[in-house]
């Protein structure tokens, strides 16, 4: 079992992740722990700067190429 991380989501996106979670038969934590490491292990990249109408940053995720992987998830994993 991995580390914990807490994730802040607005209403409409944890709502829609609950759903793709439920449609999937995961929770939506795995959910998001499986798309999270898909981006990482997939050499996924996120590109920041300042914003100029701002005050804050800019953030550019960069997604990646061929996001094609399968991941496979053990029964005993998917909740």
């Amino acid at each position: 079992m991995g580390d914990e991380l807490t994730v802040k989501l607005g209403s409409e996106v944890k709502g829609e992740i609950e759903r793709m979670a439920k449609q999937a038969g995961l929770t939506p934590s795995k959910l998001v722990a499986v798309l999270l490491e898909g981006f990482v292990q997939g050499e996924g990249k996120v590109f920041t700067g300042p914003w100029k109408e701002g005050p804050g940053i800019r953030i550019l995720p960069d997604w990646p190429r061929f996001s094609s992987k399968v991941f496979k998830i053990k029964q005993e994993e998917m909740k």
